[in-house]
Parts: structure tokens; C-alpha cells; sequence
């Protein structure tokens, strides 16, 4: 055996050499060989911190079999589960509880801005779509829907530079390459058409089945974010190029006309939104998108007056069978279109009983007594009132109907006058309106201003009953409060037992207080009990010794009731009111169980002090009701017949000057000029010696302390200070402020003046162009100070610029007005700008100097006395003041303005310049927008040039290649071209003053 393996042994081996190779002795032939080490050395190690998506990038063959299984495992472990939680996140958000359906509903579902999403779940959706990419081949198919998903993901997150990010990387990254040089072709030209999209080959059945590219969904969703950015010009930059490339997909046809219609829906442009919702809605094979688009659509119809096509989209709602509140609230629109073009209000009612009867209605019935008591308002409040208390009577998981059906209360009383009841609806509408209500800074500044007038009318009720009980004969006051302890008696006794029965059953005590009347906690309470005023048939009783002894009263202006906001205090020997509050003042802590006429009596002002004191909280309560129904409520009718009210029941009021000097200023801003003078000669004939009739005659009080006259001067000085800045909206508040807490002072008129110069200066700005709102403000303080000649005069001036309105701008820019001095002396103002038709005529000499004549002429005209030259060459008026200013180093825009063009002319001609740009400046980046300078102004804006020069080549040129061969369609007359720097256009774009622009431009850009 030993002999066989010696044989099998190779004999050709070399012999063994050591490492200088040399043969290794005998000892180093018997020591074994060293172990290979498992690991490098550190310092040899190379640490690949590269993903493997890179790795197989770069090192795997991309053969049919590894595409068969990269493919398989990206799209099954990760894409699919990816995608199934997204588009369950997506299907669940909601917009913090129910949509408004009473307004224009929001075009989506959800909002980015109300959080309506499960940010653990779609950071969930970021990270598996994440892996997949890292993980698997880059060369797969699904990848770039991973993209797609995560780009999604951060959209609704409200991640929008991330989501931005990412569509751009996809329209980048995954777009076609061209094999000779595999670059990214980011435009190409087919057919004279711009292409961005990737084309797709789905002919026949089988092409249907392929995989479709996720680059241009990417395009669309790029769009949607935009949209949310706000950037709109882009948006239609690029929706424009996708609607003319004939690459981009039959399949995503819908998912354009969407995005097209939510991009002028957010805009407001509603005429415009019609047609592309029309399409989307044609296209889309979602059923809950596509009910929810026609419900818009038909809300767009009706408010373009298109009732007949605002029904026919409501039926289409009904027909798809939507989730079961778009289904009822589009019936109840149906119903209300019918009520309103048909005038059958009793027909619409009656179809809504039947709804009532129908079981599967059930749980929308307050939503159908809302419906019904809209439907009675105005013509019958009362029945409008009682079907919105049953619509609150019935219990209901719907928050945003419950809102609505209390501001519909609130908003009815409110018309009404009856603001104690009004206040406390709007209490209750803003315990369950949510932030985004679209009424909620109406509701909260009502609430406020209602807070503070319902205490001035407790007070006058309260005050007013406690007099009354006082003024009776001790053996008649004896007998009602009598009476009072009677009833506060069954009170007390009735509220213990209602508390004994509520400690055996505490659950049912808990609900019923909860939900009041089926209604939640919010509900105002029902008025029950046996007192006079809580009890129905007490109060019938009443109402016919009213009728008796009043007879019937229309609900019209003048007759002073108390739910009108005014006290009915014109007969003293009327039915005495007893309130909550008259019973808490007469009896203070008095406890319920030791009641009595003496208890009672104590509260009543029966001495001549406590007397004194009611009827000056009852003057005070009258005068502040004035002041916050004109300043607050801007109600100024009914501050003008609360005051009126005020001098009939108080003539003798104690603030009598100042109440008439309100109604002569209130009845001036009125333009009511008989009234206005009455109480101007009141306030001079019967209280001349007043500070008031001071104001009126000269515009400044006396007798006024030093440190009030400063704080006045420095309220005044920060009004003032805020005008000449620009901060016209803090100027006006800062000025308001200091009327509620200065009233009259006496830089009154300064403040007056103030304010209509605030008025002038943003009527100018925003307003139509007749001004109205501007020359009334004016007008006002004119007629209110026509005796003090330094505000008239500036009044005047601001009135002769209203009349001359090409100089107005520039006029207000240098407008000035001087303070007082250093010993306090107010200076008048000063009109340091004069206008042409306030300069008298030149004088000869000033002719002749500006006609710059030549040296022997002015010689003559020099030595010339007394006669006057034989005919004058007239002299060409020197070129207005413009706002407008030349500067060559700020960036530029050439704009082309259009007249008269049709919408789709406009973005045909959009589309045709973008072509020309990207073919012939394709280097200059030059992008073009459409922009809406007012209503009639429509214009593409060409930008941006980094300076004067270059705009001035590309206007020359464009304006050459835009008849000819861009915009052949539009003929020349009803467009043209002009040049703006930055600056400008910012100051164009306040002033609205395209003419002026046009002037400014020919003056000094075009050759003559």
C-alpha cells in the first residue's frame, strides 16, 4: 500500500524554495504551514458603502431571467403593499369631519392645510417604497412607480418641496435616451410639436396589458403640486404643452382635464372651470370623483345663472348612486332650484315631508328641516325659525349641519334686531364650528360685538324693571313681589325635587343635560317653568292685553319693541318685566329657602341714591348701545333711532351735546342733509359753549387737560406715520382705535381727514373706476368741517385729484400734512404739489423764458413795456409727472398685451410662443405666462431679461415674427408689444394704469 501511494505521488513538482528562493533547510520543512488568515488587515480593508441597487448596477448581467425575478420581487414585496396602504390612507382622509355643502364644495376630498392624513402611514408607504429602490436592480420596470409612490406619499404629507423634487426626478431620470450618446432629451420636435411625455405603445389587446411608464402620471402630479405652491404660470405653462403633445397618453386624457379644472377652481376662474370638468368628469372611471365633480359642476351652473344644467348634474349625482350624504344633499339642491326658479316654495316643502316618511332619510333629517326653513326665509321668519329648531332637536353625529342650522338661527335674529337671542346662537355656532367654517370671522366678530350689546341691554331691561317695581305704591309693590315669592317658591321646590331625581338616576340626568333636546351641549336651553314670562299661557294672556290696549303693530321700523335692540319704555304703566336678572339684583345673596317681600324689597332702588345710581346705568347703557350699534355693527340706522329713542325718553340725558353731535355727524355720512343741519343748529343754538360746537366751528375742542392732548397727538402722529409707510390697513385701525377710546377729540378733524385720505388711497388702487367710495369720504369731510378752511381746503384738494385722476397717483405720493409745533399749535396742511388747473396763467415773461427762444428775440421781448407781442407760438405743456421710471440695471419683461382676443386665441398663441422660444432661444431659458392685469387687460408676459438691452433685441425681433409666422390667426391690431422693467411692473400692477404704462413706454422707448 505504502509502495502504491509513493507511486501515485507526482514527480513533477518543484522543489520548494524559501522567500529568496533559495531551498528551505530541514528544520523550516518540518514546521506545518501557517493558517490563511479569515480576515484582510484593517488598513488593507475596503468598505463598499454603496446600496445594492448600485452594486447590481454595476456588476449583474441584466439577463431575462434576472428581470423576470427583480421584477416579480419589486412589484409583490414592496410596490403592491406600498400602494394598498397609500390608496387606503387616500380613501379614508376626510376634511375634519363633513363638508359645507351650502358653499362651493372643495374640488378634492381632503385638504393639505386640515392634516385630514395618518402621517405614520405614509411615512410608512416613504419607507418601503425606499427599499425597494435601494434593494432591487435599477433597471426594473417598477421603479419608477416606487418614485411615483413616494413622491405621492410626500404630497400628502403637505411635503410639497420633496414631492416636487421627486416628480422632477422622475420626468429627468426616466426619460427616453437616445442611443447614439444615451443623453436625456428633455424636448423634442414631431410633427412641428413640442413632445415632453415618453410615448407608450398599448395598440391592441395585447399592447393594453403592457406596463405603462409612471413619467407621465409624474407630469400631472407635478402639476397638482405646483398648484399648491401657487404657482400658477407654470402650471399653465406646462398643462399647455401636455395638451398639445401628441405623445402623451389617450389613457391619462381625464387626469389632465382634472388637473385643469382644479387649476382655475382654485383660482376662482369659475367660467372657465365648466368645460375641462366637463371632460374630466366624461373620462374618469372613479365613482366617488366622478359624483363629486358633477355636484361641483352644478353648483358652478348655478352660479352662472344656469338653473336647467345646475338640475341636470344633480340628477347625474343621484343616478351614480354616491355614498348617501351626496345622494341627500343633492336632492335638497334640487329642491331649493326648484323653489327658486319656480317660486313653488309649498311644492319644494311638500317633497321634502315625503323625504321626512322615508327611512333610509332618517339620519338626514335636521339637514331636511334646515332645507325647509331656508326655503321660508324671508317671507315667513317665524316658520323658518320653528323647522330650524326641529332640525336642532334631532340627534346627529353631524357637526358642520348643526353649525350651519345655528348661524342660519343666529343670522335671522340677527336681521330681526333681536340680538340677545342672536348672540346666543352665534355662542353656539362658534362651540362647533371648526377652524376652516367658512362664516368663522363673521360668527366670531358678531359674537364679540353681540357680548357687549346684550349686557347694555340686560342692564336697560333689568335696571328699567327695578324702577318700575320702585316707582308702584308700597301696597301694589307688596302685592307683586308677593306674588314673586310665590312663584321663586314652586321654583325651589321643583328644582330640589328634579335634583333628588336626578341623584337616583345620575346616568339619564347626565344625558339629558348633554343633549339638550336632542341636541348637544351648546343647545341654548328651552325657556319652561310657571313664571309670568317662561309660561305659554301666561304669555298668550299677555299678548292679548298688548292687542287691547295697543292693537296690532306691523313688525316695521320706529315701533320701539324690545327684541328690536330698543327698550319700549313710552308707557311707564305698562306691564311691569321681570327678568332673571331683576330677581338676581332684588334679591343679592339672599338665600332660596329664606325668600321674602322684605328680602326682595331690599334690592330695589327705593332710596334716592340707589335711584340715582339705576338711572345713570340706564343713560350709560343707552349711550354705549348707540355707540357700538354705528361703530361696531356698522348699523347706522339703528344707532341713529336708538339716539332719537334716547332724547324722547331722556331729555334731559346728561350727555345730551354729545349724543346730538353724533347724530349730526352720523346723519352727514348718511348724506341726510335736512337732519344733518337740525342737529348742527341744535348743538350751536342750545349748547354753544360746548367743546362739540367748537368742533363744528373750527375743528378744535378746549378745556382738554395736557396729558389727554398728548396721548391724542400721539395717536394721531402713529395713524399718520403708518399712512406715509403704506400700512394703510394698520393706519385705519390705529385711527379707529383711537375714536372708541378718545370719542370726540379735538384733532378730530385730522383723524376725519385721515381717514379719508386712507379711503382716497386704496379706492384708487382696488376700486372700479368711478371712485364713488373715495368722493363720498371727501365729500363727508367737506360738508362736516366747511368751516375750517385748513382741513376744507385739503379736503378740497383731494377732491379736485378724484376729478383730475391721470395725476392722482403721483399726487398722493407727495402728499404732505404739518403737525403742530413745539408749544403744541396745530399748523395747517400743506399742499406742496400744484396741479395745472390750480396754477394761474403764465405771466409774458414766463412764456417767453420757457420757450427758450433765441439771445436776439429775448432782447426784444426784454425791452418791451406795456404792450404785448404780436402773436404767441403756443408752447407745447410740459410731459406730465409719471410714476413710472427709467432703470437700465433692473431686470426686464416684454409683455404682450391683448384686446379683444378670445380665450382660446390667447393660449393658442401661448402655446405657438413657447414653441418659438424653445426653437429659436433655447439657451436663453425664456418662459412665457399668462397674466390678468384687471378684467379687461389680459397679457402673456415674456421673462426674464437680466437687462434692458436684451429685452430691447427680443421686443424688435418678436414683434417682426409674431404676425408673420407665430400668431398669423391674431391680427395686429388687437395686440401689441411693449417693454417693462421689474419695478415698473410691480407699480403697473398696483396703480392699473395700462394707458399711462403705454404713454411712459412710447415717450421714451419708441423713435418718432
Amino acid at each position: 500500500m505504502q509502495a502504491a501511494r509513493a507511486q501515485n505521488k507526482p514527480q513533477n513538482r518543484p522543489p520548494q524554495t524559501n522567500s529568496q528562493g533559495q531551498a528551505p533547510d530541514k528544520q523550516q520543512q518540518q514546521q506545518k504551514p501557517a493558517v490563511k488568515p479569515l480576515f484582510k488587515p484593517r488598513e488593507q480593508r475596503v468598505q463598499d458603502r454603496r446600496p445594492p441597487s448600485e452594486v447590481m448596477l454595476e456588476k449583474k448581467k441584466w439577463t431575462w431571467k434576472r428581470q423576470f425575478f427583480q421584477n416579480m420581487a419589486t412589484r409583490f414585496n414592496y410596490y403592491f403593499h406600498a400602494r394598498v396602504k397609500l390608496d387606503r390612507v387616500v380613501k379614508t382622509a376626510n376634511r375634519d369631519g363633513q363638508d359645507n355643502y351650502n358653499i362651493l364644495l372643495p374640488f378634492y376630498p381632503f385638504s393639505l392645510q386640515s392634516q385630514g392624513f395618518s402621517k405614520g402611514e405614509l411615512d410608512s408607504v416613504i419607507d418601503k417604497t425606499n427599499m425597494a429602490i435601494q434593494l432591487h436592480d435599477p433597471r426594473g420596470k417598477w421603479i419608477d412607480d416606487c418614485f411615483l409612490l413616494m413622491g405621492r406619499a410626500y404630497f400628502y404629507e403637505g411635503d410639497l418641496e420633496n414631492a416636487n423634487k421627486t416628480f422632477q426626478y422622475i420626468n429627468i431620470a426616466f426619460a427616453p435616451k437616445m442611443k447614439s450618446e444615451y443623453k436625456t432629451v428633455v424636448g423634442a420636435h414631431e410633427n412641428d410639436q413640442i413632445s415632453i411625455a415618453t410615448k407608450e405603445k398599448r395598440k391592441g389587446f395585447f399592447g393594453r396589458l403592457k406596463h405603462t411608464k409612471a413619467r407621465n402620471d409624474a407630469f400631472l402630479w407635478r402639476a397638482r403640486t405646483l398648484l399648491e405652491q401657487k404657482e400658477y404660470d407654470e402650471v399653465q405653462a406646462l398643462l399647455n404643452i401636455l395638451n398639445n403633445d401628441p405623445n402623451f397618453p389617450h389613457r391619462l386624457d381625464g387626469d389632465l382635464a382634472e388637473v385643469r379644472a382644479y387649476s382655475h377652481y382654485i383660482q376662482k376662474r369659475y367660467p372657465e372651470t365648466i368645460e375641462p370638468l366637463k371632460l374630466a368628469i366624461d373620462k374618469s372611471h372613479d365613482k366617488v370623483a366622478k359624483a363629486r365633480m358633477s355636484y361641483i359642476l352644478g353648483q358652478l351652473y348655478l352660479q352662472q345663472q344656469h338653473p336647467d344644467s345646475a338640475l341636470d348634474q344633480f340628477r347625474n349625482v343621484i343616478s351614480m348612486k354616491p355614498d348617501p350624504m351626496m345622494d341627500f344633499q343633492a336632492r335638497l339642491q334640487i329642491a331649493r332650484t326648484n323653489a327658486e326658479t319656480t317660486g313653488n316654495v309649498a311644492g319644494s316643502i311638500a317633497g321634502l315631508r315625503r323625504m321626512l316618511k322615508k327611512q333610509r332619510f332618517e339620519r338626514f333629517r335636521d339637514g331636511i328641516y334646515y332645507t325647509m326653513g331656508v326655503l321660508e326665509y324671508p317671507d315667513h321668519p317665524e316658520a323658518a325659525l320653528n323647522y330650524m329648531k326641529q332640525s336642532l332637536k334631532i340627534p346627529s353625529d353631524n357637526l358642520m349641519q348643526r353649525t350651519i342650522t345655528y348661524k342660519g338661527m343666529a343670522d335671522i335674529y340677527y336681521d330681526q334686531r333681536n340680538y340677545t337671542d342672536a348672540k346666543k346662537y352665534y355662542d353656539s355656532t362658534a362651540g362647533v364650528m371648526t377652524k376652516d367654517f367658512a362664516d368663522a370671522p363673521t360668527v366670531e366678530t358678531r359674537k364679540e360685538v353681540l357680548t357687549e350689546v346684550v349686557a347694555r341691554l340686560e342692564t336697560i331691561h333689568r335696571e328699567d324693571s327695578l324702577q318700575k317695581l320702585a316707582a308702584l305704591s308700597p301696597s301694589d309693590r307688596n302685592i307683586v313681589l308677593s306674588k314673586m315669592v310665590a312663584v321663586m317658591a314652586n321654583e325651589a321646590a321643583e328644582k330640589k325635587k328634579k335634583d333628588k331625581l336626578a341623584a337616583a338616576n345620575p346616568q339619564e340626568s347626565s344625558s339629558s343635560f348633554s343633549m339638550n333636546g336632542g341636541g348637544t351641549a351648546y343647545s341654548p336651553k328651552e325657556e319652561k317653568g310657571d313664571w309670568y314670562f317662561y309660561n305659554a299661557g301666561s304669555k298668550s294672556a299677555g299678548y292679548s292685553e298688548f292687542k287691547r290696549r295697543w292693537g296690532s303693530r306691523q313688525p316695521v321700523d320706529n315701533w320701539r319693541r324690545s327684541q328690536n335692540g330698543v327698550v319700549n319704555a313710552t308707557n311707564s304703566a305698562g306691564p311691569i318685566e321681570i327678568t332673571e336678572e331683576t330677581k338676581s339684583v332684588a334679591l343679592g345673596e339672599v338665600p332660596a329657602d329664606s325668600i321674602s317681600t322684605e328680602s326682595l324689597a331690599a334690592g330695589l332702588p327705593l332710596t334716592p341714591e340707589k335711584l340715582a345710581a339705576s338711572q345713570k346705568a340706564v343713560h350709560e347703557a343707552w349711550f354705549d348701545l348707540g355707540k357700538l350699534y354705528h361703530d361696531k355693527l356698522e348699523n347706522y340706522s339703528l344707532g341713529i333711532e336708538t339716539y332719537d329713542s334716547l332724547l324722547i325718553l331722556y331729555p334731559d340725558h346728561p350727555r345730551k351735546p354729545e349724543v346730538l353731535y353724533s347724530l349730526y355727524v352720523w346723519h352727514s355720512k348718511l348724506n341726510h342733509a335736512a337732519q344733518a343741519n337740525h342737529y348742527k343748529s341744535m348743538v350751536l343754538n342750545q349748547y354753544g359753549n360746548t367743546n362739540f360746537a367748537d368742533i363744528i366751528r373750527s375743528g378744535g375742542l378746549r378745556d382738554i387737560d395736557s396729558q389727554k392732548k398728548k396721548e391724542i397727538s400721539a395717536a394721531y402722529d402713529a395713524a399718520y406715520e403708518a399712512f406715509r409707510k403704506g400700512n394703510y390697513t394698520e393706519s385705519m385701525a390705529m385711527k379707529k382705535q383711537a375714536d372708541s377710546t378718545y370719542g370726540v377729540n379735538f384733532l378730530q378733524s385730522k383723524f376725519d381727514l385721515l381717514e379719508a385720505m386712507l379711503i382716497v388711497k386704496t379706492d384708487t388702487l382696488f376700486a372700479t373706476d368711478t371712485l364713488q367710495l373715495s368722493r363720498n369720504a371727501v365729500q363727508a369731510v367737506l360738508t362736516k368741517y366747511a368751516a375750517d378752511e385748513p382741513v376744507r381746503a385739503q379736503a378740497q384738494a383731494l377732491m379736485d385729484a378724484l376729478n383730475h385722476r391721470a395725476e392722482l397717483s403721483d399726487y398722493l405720493s407727495r402728499l404732505e400734512v404739518r403737525k403742530k409745533d413745539a408749544n403744541g399749535v396745530l399748523l395747517d396742511e400743506d399742499i406742496s404739489m400744484r396741479y395745472p388747473w390750480q396754477n394761474p396763467q403764465p405771466v409774458l415773461a414766463d412764456r417767453i423764458n420757457g420757450a427758450k427762444t433765441p439771445v436776439d428775440s429775448a432782447k426784444i421781448a426784454a425791452g418791451m413795456a406795456g404792450t404785448l407781442p404780436a402773436p404767441i407760438v403756443p408752447i407745447a405743456p410740459p410731459k406730465p409727472v409719471t410714476p413710472y421710471k427709467i432703470s437700465a440695471d433692473n431686470p426686464f419683461f416684454v409683455v404682450l398685451s391683448f384686446q379683444r382676443v378670445s380665450k382660446e386665441l390667447m393660449d393658442e398663441g401661448l402655446n405657438q410662443f413657447t414653441r418659438y422660444n424653445a426653437a429659436k432661444h433655447a439657451n436663453d431659458k425664456i418662459e412665457v405666462g399668462s397674466f390678468v392685469l384687471t378684467p379687461n387687460d389680459v397679457m402673456l408676459i415674456f421673462r426674464l431679461f437680466p437687462n434692458e438691452d436684451k429685452a430691447l433685441a427680443y421686443f424688435d425681433e418678436i414683434r417682426e415674427e409674431a404676425a408673420a409666422n407665430i400668431i398669423p390667426r391674431i391680427r395686429p391690431s388687437e395686440y401689441n408689444f411693449f417693454v417693462i422693467s421689474r419695478d415698473n411692473f410691480i407699480l403697473l400692477n398696483s396703480t392699473k394704469d395700462l394707458t399711462g404704462y403705454r404713454k411712459f413706454f412710447t415717450d421714451n422707448y419708441v423713435t418718432q
